[in-house]
């Protein structure tokens, strides 16, 4: 009907999308110039870390200057944090047992020129203990399944 068309090209009726989010996120700070936030919240295997993933991705490249090497570093860190901060659990083969606060840092152009994160481990105990089913934190295993060569440097 003439009424469902309708509500589904009316964006405030949709579900939120990490690309409309991002854009409404840069284009509110380059208007306003008060700093923007984006939580990203749900349930285990909802997609928390793939949409931060985007949602990095896609402001670094809508708020990118003409030199994009730290842009490179800053979206290629996420895979580093994850090791230190995912592992295996029953309901997901790559949980994120951490809580972060990435801060992407803008110039005042809105140009992109850095980014600082804190993490925070939510699950200390997992260091020393699993349920059945689970794994460690995956970093254990990638410096293990590293050449002898590497361990030995890592006194491994």
């Amino acid at each position: 009907t003439r009424n469902a068309k309708n509500t589904w090209f009316d964006r405030s009726k949709l579900p939120p999308h990490a690309y409309a989010t991002s854009s409404a996120a840069y284009f509110g700070l380059q208007e306003s110039r008060r700093d923007q936030a984006i939580l990203v919240s749900g349930e285990s295997g909802a997609g928390k870390t793939e949409t931060v993933k985007i949602l990095m991705a896609h402001l670094a490249q809508i708020a990118s200057s003409d030199d994009s090497t730290h842009i490179k570093r800053i979206v290629e860190s996420n895979p580093l944090l994850e090791s230190f901060g995912n592992a295996q659990t029953v309901r997901n083969d790559n949980s994120s047992r951490f809580g972060k606060f990435i801060e992407l840092q803008l110039d005042g152009n809105c140009c992109l020129v850095g980014s600082k994160c804190r993490t925070y481990l939510l699950e200390k105990s997992r260091v020393v203990g699993q349920d059945a089913g689970e794994r460690n934190y995956h970093i254990f295993y990638q410096m293990l399944a590293a050449s002898s060569e590497s361990r030995t440097s890592f006194c491994l």
